[in-house]
């Protein structure tokens, strides 16, 4: 298991679309299926939540979107 330094580390020495997807990976508790299937309706910029579709048990569920992430993410849509 990382600590918290080991993981900051990471995550900081990783840049671009991948970086993105790593801290979002943290951040949210997403599991990397689910955040290849993230569609930009699912997801809520101003409310700091993504909506998972079919997740495990086949159930949607909301999780929380890191405040931090929510301008990087703005800036991939069109």
């Amino acid at each position: 298991m990382l600590t918290v330094n080991e993981v900051a580390g990471l995550l900081s020495s990783m840049s671009g679309t991948t970086g993105l997807i790593a801290r979002l990976l943290y951040g949210s508790g997403l599991r990397l299926l689910e955040a290849a299937r993230l569609r930009v309706k699912d997801v809520n910029l101003d409310g700091l939540e993504i909506l998972v579709r079919d997740a495990k048990g086949a159930k949607d569920r909301v999780t929380m979107l890191p405040a931090t992430l929510a301008e990087p993410l703005r800036a991939q849509l069109p």
